[in-house]
Parts: structure tokens; sequence; C-alpha cells
């Protein structure tokens, strides 16, 4: 390993470059009070920001911000802001300009930084603006570097580390205590380690464009959330950028690590991701631990003419494909009509007690089946050539795709429609239905697992073995 001679201290490169980088690096702390809420439905009444270069303070900045909309009394009571003080305080667009003076090619740190940066974020989004910063968050610090105290919300903090912290709640007080938070876990970490180790840049740049399940875990190493997408990086930055949900704002404020598992397609996604949830359970994904596709559709053949149905899913009920709401079978039905030359009126989608042809039908939409003018053969052919590409609901096989590399296929095996198993397997191990179910990941197959087979059929990403 090179190591350099600076001063008496013998360090390494690495250590030198970080060292360098370090000596003009500015923070900006911020604190803000709000109207309550999110982002999305609430807005700043205050502002403070410090400047400090981690030891010394260089600047501030403070104001009341008029939020144009009423404060709740709640709020009033909490920070001591009412309607009357803010009535005559600049705008945000009134003072943005100066806010961004503060802010821009510093380091953004606040005390849950989420929600601070969230909101301003936001305030800047509403005038146009992308404002980006990186951002330090003084709690997860905290955590680090002061282990093992009674709870790291501001005030209680401030009590353990002896700071003084006066007017709690309102922005330039505690901007200055969480400033004194700062200084002393810059204090702490003379090497940048754990500046670095926060930054909350969680390694985005180092995750796959690719088909996967992610794991969000938190300082303590445990699994917060699973998420799958067909591009890793794509959606871990979008989760990054989710300030509109409570739910968005607390899976970003505890995420620490990401992990991540390529798998070559997004049915083996889904199905892995599926898994991983009913393993784990992880916090915030309660809801996916229930069934995620209570809404199917399904061909009821009782009709001369084949209709298409949005169906409340069920454990004997067959369907064609699953949804997770009633509109997005609706949609999706509207959809199929139109590339299919189906007739909406047969489908319900137009009066059917009225007398004569559906409307598509008048504009050379509809081949004349609500007036039979079509044959139901006819007609019924293409509901089967429907049918067809999203998979027969008794199909049987093993179907091959993509692996997580080149040397490996992914595999999902089929009996009378039941998902029996899926997994990964060797390029070169022979394919037969018994082998593969020993080489399967073990799992329930409930109901959830037979929806994601649909998408087996649907994206076009694996081909029936014929053996």
């Amino acid at each position: 390993m090179k190591r350099i001679v600076f001063g008496k201290t013998e360090i390494t490169k690495g250590e030198f470059f970080t060292f360098i980088k370090n000596i003009h690096l500015e923070y900006a702390v911020v604190d803000i009070e709000t109207t309550g809420g999110t982002p999305i439905d609430s807005k700043i009444t205050e502002i403070a920001i410090i400047i400090t270069d981690g030891t010394t303070i260089k600047d501030s900045y403070e104001t009341l911000i008029n939020p144009e909309v009423p404060i709740p009394y709640n709020i009033t009571r909490l920070t001591g802001i009412d309607n009357s003080m803010v009535a005559e305080a600049p705008r945000f667009f009134e003072v943005g300009k100066e806010i961004l003076k503060y802010l821009t090619g510093r380091v953004f740190v606040a005390h849950n930084v989420n929600f601070d940066y969230g909101h301003i974020k936001r305030e800047f989004k509403d005038l146009g603006f992308d404002f980006e910063a990186e951002k330090l968050c003084t709690v997860r610090m905290s955590r680090k570097v002061f282990p093992g105290l009674p709870s790291y919300s501001l005030g209680k903090l401030s009590r353990s580390l002896g700071i003084t912290l006066t007017s709690h709640h309102r922005a330039m007080a505690d901007t200055a205590a969480t400033t004194e938070i700062f200084h002393l876990i810059k204090e702490q970490d003379k090497k940048a380690e754990i500046i670095n180790d926060f930054s909350m840049k969680i390694g985005i740049d180092k995750l796959p464009g690719k088909p996967g399940v992610y794991y969000f875990k938190n300082y303590e190493g445990k699994i917060i959330y699973i998420g799958k997408s067909i591009n890793i990086k794509k959606r871990v930055k979008s989760h990054l950028n989710n300030y509109q949900t409570k739910k968005g704002m607390a899976i970003i404020e505890n995420i620490h690590t990401v992990d991540f598992e390529i798998t070559g397609n997004e049915t083996l996604a889904l199905l892995y991701e599926n898994l991983a949830i009913k393993t784990h359970l992880p916090k915030h994904n309660r809801r996916q631990t229930k069934t995620k596709f209570p809404f199917g559709v399904i061909v009821n053949r009782e009709q001369k003419y084949h209709v298409l149905e949005t169906v409340n899913v069920t454990k004997d009920r067959k369907t064609v494909i699953d949804f997770t709401s009633r509109r997005e079978a609706m949609e999706f039905i509207k959809k199929t009509i139109d590339t299919y030359e189906l007739c909406q009126k047969i489908n319900g989608l137009e009066n059917q007690n009225r007398v004569g042809s559906c409307f598509r039908y008048q504009l050379h939409d509809c081949h004349g089946a609500c007036i039979e003018e079509e044959s139901a053969d006819d007609y019924n052919l293409r509901i089967e050539k429907f049918e067809q590409k999203y998979g027969s609901p008794n199909e049987t096989g093993i179907f091959i795709a993509k692996g997580r590399k080149a040397s490996e296929k992914g595999f999902v095996l089929l009996e009378n429609g039941t998902l029996t198993g899926f997994g990964f397997v060797s390029a070169k191990t022979p394919l037969n239905i018994g082998s593969l179910k020993l080489m399967s990941e073990v799992f329930n197959p409930d109901r959830d697992y037979q929806s994601v087979i649909k998408t087996l059929f649907r994206n076009g990403n694996f081909e029936k073995v014929v053996l």
C-alpha cells in the first residue's frame, strides 16, 4: 500500500485525498418548520441555515416564510408560529434565490435530513427548479458515534450530549443544536470515515441497471423493504426521491445499505421478491405479505359470444391474468378489446340492452358481433388468440429463460397451471421436471405465486422446453 508523509504523519494515499477533499468542504446545517405532514401536503413556515466547515461556524441565515395556507392549531401549539406571525413574511419564491445561495455547493446536513430536504426540494420543484445536494443525517450518524443512548430525537439527544436547546421547534434554535451535534460527530470522525459512510449515496452508482430484487437494510442490518424492478439502479433512485408519502420518507430515512440479486428477467424478479417478502416480513412491505393481486380477468364462455370479465380472485377460480386493483383489470380489458378488435357492447362497456350495434361498429373497429354480423366462431377465435398469448390456465411444462450469467438458465415449472418450482440451473444441466424440482427454491405455492406466473407468458422472456 502506497503511503504519503504529511508533516510528521504517515498516511495512505486514500487518506490523503480524503483529507484534501475535506479541507475546503463546507456544510449547510438546516432546520425548517412546516404546516405539518409530508412535502406533498404541507408548506414551510420557517427556515434556518448555519454554514460550518465542521468545526467553525462561518455564516447563518433565518427567516419566517408565509406558507400561503393556514397553519393548523396543533402546529402552532408545537412551534409557536401562528398565522399572524407569517402574514407579512416573504413567500418562498421571494427568498428562494437567497436560500439557494446558502445551500449550493455545500453538503446538506439536518436531523432526520429527508424531512427538511424533501420539503425544500418540493418548494423548489414548485418553482420549476430541480434542487439536488449531498445529504448527511445527524440522527443516523449519532447512532453510530454515540451508541446506546435512550433516544436520538433532537431534544433528548441534545440533553444526553449536554447541549442547551432553547425554543425547541423553532428553526434557528434547532439548527444551532444540530450544528453542535454535528461538530461533536466531526470531532470523533478525524478521518471522515463516518461521514463518508453515511453520505446517503448508499452505493447507487454500483447498482446494476438489470432486472432483479433489491433489499433496503437499516443501520442494524435488518431488512426494512424489499422490491423488484427490471432496472434496479433506476428503481432505487426513484425511492430516494420519494418525498411525497410518509412511507416513502420513512424508508429513505432508515436506509443504510442496499443489497440486490440479479434475476435475468421480470418474472423471476417477481417470484424472488415474493419469496423474500414472505420470508423476511419487512416492516414496509406489510401489505405485500397479503394477497397482492385480488382482481383478475376471466373468459366467460356461457354466452354464444365469449366475454371478458373482471372478477374477485379466489383460490378455486382460474383467471387469465391478475391485477392489484379492479381499475387496472378494467383498463386491461379495454386495451384487449382494442388489440383484438372485440366488441365493447358484448363485453359490458356499452349498454347491452340498447338496440343495434355498438359505437365501435360505426367506426369500423368492431366486426359486428353485437348484431351477429360476425359469426361467433370467428369472434371467439380472437378470444382464443388472446388466451394463447397470456397462457393456458392448465399449462404443464418446463420454461427456460436467461439466468443471472451466461453459464446458467432460469427455470419455471408448471403442472396443470400450478407453479411447482423455480430457480436457476447450470446451462449444461439436463432438463427434466424431477431434477429441477430438487433444485427449486422452497416456497408455499399460494395465490400470489400463481398470479406472478401470468407474466411468464405476457412478457415473452421464457420458452417452453420440448422434452
